[in-house]
């Protein structure tokens, strides 16, 4: 059977995700999951479409970035939350490392993140970096498009990454870093020369005490010496 017979109509998708269609939104992220031929076609003139029905005011983007167990899933998790109280729909793409056996997404953060599973204006994506460098995966950049087709705010939460690492910043409206306390990659990230890239600096783990108020201590004198 030919393939693209399986393959979803652009056209129609593309309207069934603006009109926040769940379902709509699953199939457009596998289709731009799918690396066969002609998958790649329909998922190309998909995006077309999308782009001419999206709003101009379309949804906010944020990256958040930082070292393996500095907590990003646990604050993603917590402004989920915030967002929601406000009522905010909220879509995340949770970029993992890859099995190297199956080249999916090995952790799935959709089980790591406390959110409720009932609630249909959350959304939650994990897609593999499929041993792609720079904390995110080649397939992040559409699939955050097509996120932001449908929730006021679209989380994109790399892998965990080292210094030089921060590929989000090129595609976010906002990035935030989460800093690990105690490690010394919060002031390492800082000598790289690329402080000016998050516009948010995290702390996070405050109930660690003096450990996470040194961290904070640290990365505020720096800022003010980079100020100077």
């Amino acid at each position: 059977m030919d393939a693209a017979l399986s393959l979803p109509d652009p056209d129609a998708l593309a309207v069934a995700v603006v009109s926040g269609e769940r379902a709509a939104l699953a199939r457009a992220l596998n289709l731009l999951d799918d690396r066969r031929n002609a998958a790649r076609r329909h998922a190309a003139t998909f995006l077309s479409r999308l782009q001419a029905q999206m709003a101009p005011d379309r949804g906010h983007l944020i990256g958040i970035t930082g070292p393996p167990g500095a907590g990003k899933s646990s604050l993603t998790a917590a402004l989920i939350a915030h967002w929601r109280r406000t009522g905010l729909r909220v879509g995340v793409l949770a970029v993992d490392p890859s099995s190297p056996i199956s080249g999916g997404a090995l952790l799935g953060d959709r089980l790591r993140m406390k959110t409720a599973g009932s609630d249909d204006n959350v959304f939650v994506r994990s897609l593999a970096c499929r041993g792609d460098f720079g904390g995110l995966s080649a397939e992040a950049w559409p699939m955050a498009q097509v996120m932001l087709a449908g929730f006021d705010i679209t989380l994109v939460e790399t892998v965990g990454v080292g210094q030089r690492e921060i590929d989000v910043s090129g595609m976010c409206d906002t990035t935030c870093y989460v800093a690990q306390p105690g490690s010394g990659d919060s002031i390492q990230f800082l000598k790289a020369g690329i402080l000016e890239v998050p516009q948010v600096l995290v702390v996070n783990k405050e109930d660690m005490g003096d450990v996470a108020r040194r961290t904070l201590s640290e990365l505020s004198g720096a800022l003010r010496r980079d100020a100077l």
